[in-house]
């Protein structure tokens, strides 16, 4: 110990937490000299810090990932520095309007009636009305006397106006949800200016409930012309998810505390505080002349104020609480509602009018946006520091280079500090760890949210936080709990790896060993925050202690209230109510309501439960008061044990009376023998994908040029109205189609099966026996029955978990990634064979209008050939043709007609080829409405040639099968290695149906069996050998569709090159013979060409037309195939 503390590092950290324990207990945050002291003094050693880690912790750069990573660590890493460095500036002013709000407030009162107007605002989406009548009976019992409600219903409910007009307010609703709530907002400036036009709007969400002097409070802060708006702070009266589901709602302050009670203050002191979305009051003038309020970003509220600011009007922070809502009520609420003002703060950073890129802003106000930014830039930092210390164990990647020493010399001063400060300068509103742990809870969803926001910032829907729903159940989030619990295995199994695995421990090991025990008890906050505990009360309860009087049917006596709430109330026990009985009448007072009946709900050592009973005149005044009283059982500052406690409660940890913290044993080895079982189920011995032996070509044959590919749905691609009624009707009704959907059902269902397997079956068994027995046995299989000739009764019951396998070598869960490859299959064949169908159908239709087409050129040319015939047997009647003309006109006539008759033939096979296709019958005139050859399909543009992997559904399903292939390979290596089972069962047995679940006729069982065949002749290695021929064949045959692929493609646009030319020149030659066969009847007619000539010409012609009509199929044809070839509609087929 000696050594340790002559170490510098020890007396340096030594002297650090002495100055930090110094200025905590001694500074004062009312001073400015104190907080520029206490801040400097951070400022100084995060500069010291960030210094040292630049300089002397940055790894090599030849080490691939592991130097990427590190730089990636210190980006993320400098910019929560940078925003730290920021705060501590800004924290060193702050601005209290409260004195101004006072001297606004009785100078508006003296004025009595003659008083400016407000509208107040009730913006609603979805919420009940438990929810938002309490709002709207606060709103109308707000102390001013020229005010008017209104609510703006951006759901359109018919019962929401129907209470509306009860209630004496007004409502507005609109046809369509456009902008979301600054588009509700601007529906109701633009209504309301038609009716009461009042020069200033409060605006509330639905579930915020105002205090009765809110207005008179916020309104003298506008005597300032530069004050465009007046924000005030949102108090919840409902612990928010973490403090809720950690049980420290009346110890551990919301996240929002120290945004809304340190932060805006020294914001505003700058000019720079901003709108929060509720609870404000902007004057109507300006919000009118700047359009309205802003629809560029999902944040409104920020987005006004910046709006404002830009016109020379800032926004103006009143610190008083003077409204009640409610906070998120589950964790998934809590985390979209933060993802929601991430994106809202990088959509506002990157608008062209916005404090970054905009004028007319000030640098200060340039300066703390960017804080703002920053603050959510800097959210990835939190699952940094969760995910470094996995990659140290399992990757060997170090987030930087440094001995424990010099971390305690350069990295632990900083920290110390920095959380004292925090604490300090929060006033109690930040603790260490416990902060943390609500920031990890957001920031994995949060830094998905930056990635998402810079590929696609704009475009994406406003999510409206749920209030007043359901939470009476337990309700596990199992995606958040699976990535917290993921972390928490992967960091226990890493460092007691380390720690217990005998080789000697580096200094990277002993650094690394700390920080995972730091990301463990962080990790483990966030895995317990991620189950939301039920919330009973419909109503919540407002601890109040008032006095009361209280009359019964068995006397009048005094009490004192508990809690109150809307609906009921806890009062005091005491002997009158100790001579009641539950259910019956009493009346209670309450201050100012009155006299209010209630019934007694139930007795306990907590109180009397009532339940209010009054009329709807008593409820509406009970509302108001009930949300004047200010919440005392929502912590507004850090007590620190208790928080403490409360974690430690919720982990399984329990507080003796002593004060000490004991960890329950029983827990310790529950959570080690799981952690152990989850490690080791880890192992899963599936090989690695190897890639396929393809060589893909950087281009297509060479041809013209050709634009980037983009998926085309078929109904995009197909510009025929009626190919595409017969399409859809075809996907719906095509028999072959069926079996492929109910084999990727099928496929599913199976994988569902085996997906099971993985987890434990749960079973229950119960049987009853009457028997009589004899003293020379019994016929009873039950065993303990007695054998003197009496009749008797046996009972047993079990339940449990029977013969499960624990998957320790990944044989269940290869079978059931194997199964998923497959159904993955399945829907990908079904997927090509509705892409295949579209093709057919689309092929089948382009014949047929082509014979069609054909069939009419054919009834042409027959029609001038029975003209011709005619009029050459008219002329040999008078002697001017021989009867060899007239053979040889019949003969060409004939021709013509069997020509007709294969045309009609082909036509009536072409419909009855599609009543196949399409699955009925189709009507005898499909495909004579368009005229041939308008297109009935749009080009399509192929990209490069490695793409058809990814687009092809058949590729897409052939690759899922090497895939279930290989995962049969790791099933069938994991089936080489023991097989552990587990049976748990858990029941009574009993002579009496009435004790059978009696403690002392309980009984339990717990078996862990292993089980592996010593010698089977072979049969495992054979289905090993099996299992990657398997795999080799389905990479081969992966391979070879691939290559098919690629052909089908590549002849396609050979053809689509060869063909246009092909068409250019037989439309050429078709229009020269055209006018051959033109000249010649012109010859014929005035004599100077003999008939037969003439008809060569046009026979001639006859031939190339038919030619063309045949070319033009084909071109549409090879159209088809190419959108086939390179997959269809990539999916959508």
């Amino acid at each position: 110990m000696s050594s340790l503390i002559a170490t510098p590092e020890f007396q340096f950290n030594a002297l650090i937490a002495g100055i930090a324990l110094l200025l905590m207990s001694r500074a004062s945050v009312e001073r400015i000299s104190h907080r520029m002291l206490f801040g400097a003094l951070t400022a100084l050693l995060l500069l010291r810090y960030a210094v040292w880690r630049v300089v002397a912790t940055m790894p090599p750069s030849d080490l691939g990932f592991g130097t990427l990573f590190a730089w990636v660590f210190l980006c993320f890493e400098l910019t929560a520095i940078v925003y730290t460095l920021m705060s501590i500036h800004m924290l060193v002013r702050r601005r209290d309007n409260r004195p101004q709000a006072d001297r606004g407030e009785a100078a508006l009162r003296a004025r009595g009636e003659q008083v400016p107007a407000v509208d107040v605002f009730i913006c609603t989406y979805n919420e009940e009305l438990a929810v938002l009548e309490k709002t709207i009976i606060a709103a109308q019992a707000i102390d001013y006397p020229q005010l008017k409600v209104w609510v703006l219903d951006d759901t359109r409910r018919d019962w929401l106006r129907d209470y509306c007009e009860r209630r004496g307010v007004h409502y507005a609703r609109r046809p369509d949800n456009s902008h979301a709530k600054a588009g509700n907002l601007n529906n109701g400036l633009r209504l309301s200016a038609d009716v009461t036009n009042a020069p200033f709007i409060l605006v509330l969400d639905a579930d915020f409930a105002p205090q009765r002097e809110i207005v008179y409070r916020m309104l003298g802060l506008f005597e300032d012309r530069r004050v465009g708006l007046v924000q005030t702070p949102q108090f919840y009266y409902n612990a928010d998810p973490i403090q809720h589901n950690l049980r420290a709602a009346d110890s551990w302050v919301d996240e929002q505390r120290v945004f809304f009670d340190v932060l805006q203050p020294a914001k505003d002191a700058a000019d720079s505080a901003f709108c929060v979305g509720t609870s404000f009051i902007v004057r109507r003038d300006l919000i009118t002349a700047a359009g309205g309020f802003p629809v560029g970003s999902v944040c409104e509220d920020i987005h006004t104020t910046y709006l404002l600011l830009r016109r020379g009007h800032v926004t103006r922070w009143l610190g008083e609480r003077l409204s009640n809502g409610l906070s998120a009520e589950s964790i998934v609420d809590y985390i979209n509602q933060r993802s929601r003002w991430c994106l809202g703060t990088v959509q506002l950073a990157l608008l062209p009018d916005g404090p970054l890129r905009g004028a007319g802003y000030s640098l200060s106000a340039r300066l703390h946006f960017l804080h703002g930014l920053l603050h959510w830039l800097g959210k990835p930092f939190m699952a940094l520091i969760m995910l470094a210390p996995v990659l140290y164990w399992y990757a060997g990647v170090s987030a930087f280079h440094a001995t424990p020493q010099a971390f305690a010399a350069y990295g632990l001063p900083p920290l110390m500090m920095f959380w004292a400060y925090s604490y300090w300068i929060s006033q109690r509103r930040c603790l260490p760890v416990f902060s943390e742990v609500s920031q990890l809870v957001a920031a994995m969803a949060v830094t998905g949210t930056l990635v998402s926001a810079m590929l696609r910032p704009f475009g994406h829907p406003f999510k409206v936080t749920a209030k007043g729903l359901d939470r009476s159940r337990t309700v596990v989030h199992w995606k958040l709990v699976a990535v917290f619990g993921g972390l928490f295995v992967a960091l226990q199994g890493g460092g007691a790896s380390a720690a217990l695995g005998g080789a000697a421990l580096t200094p990277g090991d002993e650094l690394n060993l700390v920080w995972t025990g730091i990301a463990l008890v962080l990790c483990l906050g966030a895995l317990m925050a991620c189950v939301d505990l039920p919330r009973p009360e419909q109503e919540e309860r407002f601890p109040w202690r008032a006095r009361t009087r209280v009359r019964t049917a068995a006397g009048e006596g005094d009490s004192r209230f508990v809690n109150i709430a809307a609906d009921g109330a806890l009062l005091e026990g005491g002997s009158l109510f100790k001579r009641l009985r539950v259910g019956q009448p009493l009346e209670v007072y309450v201050d100012p309501v009155g006299w209010l009946p209630a019934l007694l709900a139930g007795r306990s050592s907590a109180g009397a439960e009532l339940r209010f009973a009054g009329t709807e005149a008593q409820r509406e005044h009970l509302v108001s008061h009930v949300f004047n009283v200010v919440p005392s059982h929502v912590a507004v500052q850090v007590r620190p044990w208790r928080a403490a406690s409360a974690l430690f409660a919720s982990a399984g940890f329990r507080s003796p009376d002593a004060g000490f913290v004991r960890l329950s044993l029983r827990l310790i080895l529950l959570v080690l023998a799981a952690c152990v079982l989850l490690v080791v189920s880890g192992c899963n011995l599936t090989p690695p994908m190897k890639q396929p032996d393809l060589t893909m070509p950087s281009q297509w044959p060479a041809g013209a040029a050709r634009p980037a590919a983009e998926p085309v749905d078929w109904r995009g691609f197909v510009q025929d109205d009626e190919l595409r009624g017969l399409i859809s009707t075809a996907l719906s009704r095509n028999r072959d189609l069926r079996v492929y959907a109910a084999k990727a059902r099928e496929a599913r269902a199976v994988y569902a099966a085996s997906r099971a397997s993985l987890f434990p079956p749960l079973g229950l068994s119960a049987h009853a026996q009457r028997a009589q027995t004899t003293p020379q046995g019994s016929l009873s299989p039950v065993g303990n029955l007695p054998s003197d000739g009496s009749v008797s009764n046996s009972f047993d019951v079990q339940a449990g978990v029977t013969s499960y396998e624990l998957d320790f070598f990944g044989r269940q869960q290869s079978g059931a990634q194997q199964g998923g490859s497959l159904a993955d299959a399945g829907d990908r064949d079904y997927a090509a064979a509705r892409m295949n169908l579209v093709g057919e159908v689309s092929n089948a239709y382009l014949t047929l209008r082509a014979d069609r087409a054909l069939l009419s050129l054919a009834d042409s040319n027959a029609a001038g050939l029975a003209a011709n015939a005619d009029m050459i047997g008219r002329a040999k009647a008078v002697g001017g043709a021989a009867q060899l003309d007239v053979y040889r006109a019949q003969s060409l006539l004939q021709n013509a007609r069997v020509r007709q008759e294969e045309y009609r033939m082909r036509v009536a096979q072409d419909l009855q080829g599609l009543n196949v296709l399409v699955g009925e019958s189709v009507p005898p005139d499909t495909g004579a409405a368009r005229p041939w050859p308008q297109r009935s399909t749009a080009q399509v543009a192929p990209g490069m040639p490695s793409s058809l992997l990814q687009r092809r559904p058949d590729l897409l399903a052939a690759y899922a099968r090497v895939e279930a292939a290989n995962s049969g390979v790791g099933a069938a290596k994991a089936a080489m290695l023991p097989t552990i089972s587990l049976t748990a069962l858990t029941g009574g047995v009993s002579r009496e149906l009435s004790t059978l679940l009696s403690g002392s006729n309980s009984s339990w069982a717990g078996v862990l069996g292993v089980s592996l065949p010593l010698f089977d002749w072979g049969r495992r290695s054979a289905n090993v050998t099996a299992s990657e021929e398997r795999l080799a064949a389905a990479m081969a045959s992966y391979e070879s569709a691939a290559q098919v692929a690629l052909r089908e493609t590549a002849n396609a646009l050979i053809a689509d090159d060869h063909l246009t030319p092909q068409l250019e020149a037989q439309q050429a030659r078709v229009q020269a013979l055209e006018k051959v066969a033109s000249i010649s009847r012109t010859r014929f007619r005035s004599g100077m060409e003999d008939y037969f000539s003439s008809q060569d010409a046009q026979r001639e012609l006859y031939a190339e037309q038919q030619q063309l009509i045949e070319l033009q199929l084909k071109a549409a044809v090879n159209m088809v195939n190419l959108y086939k070839a390179i997959g269809g509609g990539w999916g959508a087929a």
